[in-house]
Order: structure tokens, then sequence, then C-alpha cells
């Protein structure tokens, strides 16, 4: 599975008219017993297991009922339904799409109404905050880190790289014709890792300025454009691949820079080939890599917000978030549970040790435009048909554009 984040581009400013119809009051503690609906989209059948599970634990405990919907065409239904003014109750909700939906009045703000609000892991709470609002708890995250195969390592005698010299290095001595040493998707969400170590990022933290045009973001660029000139880093599509964790698991590289979510593909797909994970190097500026998650909504329409609160209050209790993620590689987006769910996968440290440093990929209504500037930039640095400061230029405008 490869997780490329995108804004919701569908028809949301209806939403904020549904929303207007429902002031929260007469329901707020008025709704026990009630029927709640929840729309979720699909992971993998394993994950919709447990999820089915969960709503199925929650609703013996007798306080409300719980309908589970886990939708093929996502996000279209939910669009649908919140446009319509009868929105499910419970919905997940990706980070990226969190500004839109706040900007338009699509949710209730219960962010601080679960159990020990202050547990979370602040880049994730930041996620799912939209003008000084925290709308909601995230249910999970995943974060990218540098994902190797330990025979290729072996043989070349590479260690797991700690700096950009040693990855450069460790690229170099593990590529051969076809196969260049680190594979890695050529989008803002691989890429943004280098700037965040570089000390670089497109906006600055309140996200109402561009700061593409920093001799830190044409350092992080320039790296990596470097590496690909000189054949030491691929794309995915160089060698065939959909995406990097294709080009790993067939062999084609021997790095690759992923989520967490590759450790189901790799189970599934590619059950023979040995791994490791260790955490990127570190730039010029220290540790740097990017946080995903995906929060549990309640719908400001909702005719049962205090019933519908209880139940996401449950699904991100401690106990029950850690029976939901144990299984799976995605993982609690409790600080307090990380030692816990590590017992017994310690191999995926470097994954949970990133959610201390993470940058988080959200960005403001209408965003989506800069990072497709952007990414239309990246592609061309790594094919060799762009330069850094035409890049930087334009993605700079793209941004001012639409910030002011």
């Amino acid at each position: 599975m490869k997780r490329t984040p995108r804004l919701l581009a569908a028809a949301l400013l209806l939403v904020g008219l549904a929303a207007c119809g429902d002031d929260g009051s007469g329901t707020e503690g008025t709704d026990t017993g009630a029927k709640l609906t929840m729309f979720a989209f699909s992971s993998s059948p394993a994950e919709d297991a447990v999820l089915r599970k969960a709503v199925e634990d929650y609703n013996k405990l007798g306080r409300n009922t719980v309908e589970l919907k886990v939708l093929p065409e996502y996000d279209t239904a939910l669009t649908t339904a919140l446009a319509g003014g009868e929105p499910p109750d419970v919905f997940y909700v990706n980070d990226n799409k969190l500004p839109d939906l706040g900007k338009n009045g699509a949710l209730e703000p219960i962010g601080d109404k679960v159990e020990n609000p202050g547990d979370f892991y602040d880049t994730l709470k930041q996620s799912f905050t939209y003008k000084g609002t925290y709308y909601c708890a995230p249910k999970d995250f995943s974060t990218l880190q540098l994902v190797y195969n330990t025979a290729d390592f072996t043989a070349a005698g590479v260690q797991p790289p700690k700096t950009w010299d040693e990855l450069a290095a460790a690229a170099k001595a593990l590529t051969k014709p076809g196969h260049p040493g680190l594979v890695i998707a050529p989008e803002f969400y691989r890429w943004g890792v280098f700037m965040a170590q570089a000390g670089a990022w497109p906006t600055n933290d309140d996200i109402t300025k561009m700061t593409m045009d920093s001799a830190e973001m044409k350092t992080a660029l320039q790296y990596v454009t470097d590496n690909h000139k000189n054949g030491n880093f691929g794309t995915p599509a160089s060698v065939g691949a959909g995406w990097g964790g294709e080009a790993f698991g067939k062999g084609l590289t021997s790095m690759t820079i992923e989520g967490n979510w590759i450790v189901g593909a790799m189970k599934n797909d590619f059950p023979n080939v040995k791994y490791s994970v260790a955490e990127l190097p570190a730039g010029p500026k220290g540790k740097g890599t990017m946080s995903f998650s995906v929060c549990y909504g309640v719908a400001k329409a909702s005719k049962n917000k205090a019933a519908a609160t209880d139940f996401v209050k449950w699904l991100t209790s401690p106990d029950e978030q850690f029976a939901v993620t144990k299984e799976f590689p995605v993982m609690p987006s409790r600080k307090s549970l990380a030692d816990k769910w590590l017992a017994d996968k310690p191999e995926l440290k470097a994954f949970v040790a990133g959610g201390d440093y993470a940058k988080k990929s959200v960005f403001v209504p209408g965003f989506s435009t800069a990072i497709d500037t952007f990414n239309d930039g990246i592609q061309g640095l790594a094919k060799g048909n762009k330069q850094v400061d035409e890049v930087v230029s334009s993605t700079q405008k793209a941004g001012t554009d639409i910030l002011g």
C-alpha cells in the first residue's frame, strides 16, 4: 500500500450549510441508547475484522448501538452524506482532510473530551487542529523510516547510515545496473523527510507564509537530486515498480523510505525477504521524518453527539486502542502505549521513535494545488530535466497565490 495524502477534492462548501441547522442544543446528554452510524474505509481484511470486533464489544456494553459501514468509495460516500445533511455520527478523518472539514463546519470539536488528551503525540494533535480548535483524537499513526535488505547490507559490508554522507555512500555501494541503492517516490510526501532533516519546510509553522526560497530547502532538494543524477537513488517507475515497497520486495533496490504500512505488504507479498528498519539518517539540522494519521471524527450535524462522543472516548481509551493496534503495524497514538506495543515487535522501534520528532503533513484548505506544483517539480528533479531553483520558484509562487 502506498499512502499519498491528498486534500478532499469534493464540494464540501455545502457541508457548512448543512451543519448550521444543528446548534448542538437539545442533544448533549440526552441521547443515551442512541443508534449510531460509523463510516470507515478499509485498510485490510484483518484490520476491518478487528474494527468490527471493537464495534461489537462496544454494543455489548448496552449504552448505545453502532452500525459500522466499511465503504469502498469512502470519500465520495462521506462527502455526499455530509453535504446532504445526513452524516454518519462517527467517521474516519485523514489528517490531510481535516482543514477542509474544519473550515466547512463539518466536525464537532471533541479532541479534548477523550481520556487523558495529553497522552497523544503532539504532532498528531496538531494534525487535527484547525485555527486553534482540536477536533478529534488520532486513532493511530505511521511515520516514514529507512527500510533495508539485511542480506544486501551484509554482502556489501554496509551498516545502517546515520548521516546524509553515509546514506549516499551506502546507496553507492549497493547500486548496480538496474538496481539503484535506494528507491524513493518522487513526491513531497517522501522527499519531505530530507527537508525536515535540513531544517526546511514549504511554509512557516502557522502556514501563513511560504518558505521555499531558503538555503536549507535548496540544500535538501539538491542532495536528493544529486543522488538521482549519479544513479544511486531511483524512483519506483525507473525500476518498473508501482511504489517503494514493491521495488524493495522484488529485490529491485536495497533500501526504500516508506511507512510502517510496508510491514503488511512484505508479510503478504514478499514473506521471504529479510529486512530491518532504521531511523532515517540525520541531516544538517538533525533527525526528521513525516507522520500520517487518521482520527475518529464526530459530525457537527449528528443528532447523537453525546453518544457519538462516548463511543469515540471508548475507542481511544488506552485498553481499546491497544487492542485495536496490537496485531498491526499501525501504531498507537498514545505515547504511554509505545513500550507495550513494541514488546512483541521490537523490530518496528524506529517507526515509533519517529513520533517524537515527525513533521505533520497537513497544511490549509486549498493548498493541494501548491503540493501538486511541488510534486511536478520533484518529478522533474528526479528525471534530471528541472533545476532546484526552478522548482523552488514555481512552488513558492503557487503557495503564495494560495496563502496571500
